[in-house]
């Protein structure tokens, strides 16, 4: 699942930023770059993506807390 079109990060490169950061997301972008260079995964809505930034951390916080 495609997170990040600008830096071409997936959920799995995602969740690993998770492992690593827990839910912040200002640690995760510093980490990825996701969302730091159009801002479109970071938004409420992105074409580009297949889940958005927010969700996708979402997502990974649950997987890894069970």
């Amino acid at each position: 699942m495609l997170v990040c079109d600008c830096e071409g990060l997936d959920y799995d490169e995602i969740k690993e930023a998770v492992k690593e950061h827990g839910d912040d997301l200002e640690a995760i972008q510093d980490a990825t770059n996701a969302g730091t260079i159009c801002g479109c995964c970071a938004d409420d809505e992105c074409d580009k993506v297949d889940i958005l930034l927010k969700d996708a951390i979402q997502k990974a916080a649950q997987e890894l807390s069970q």
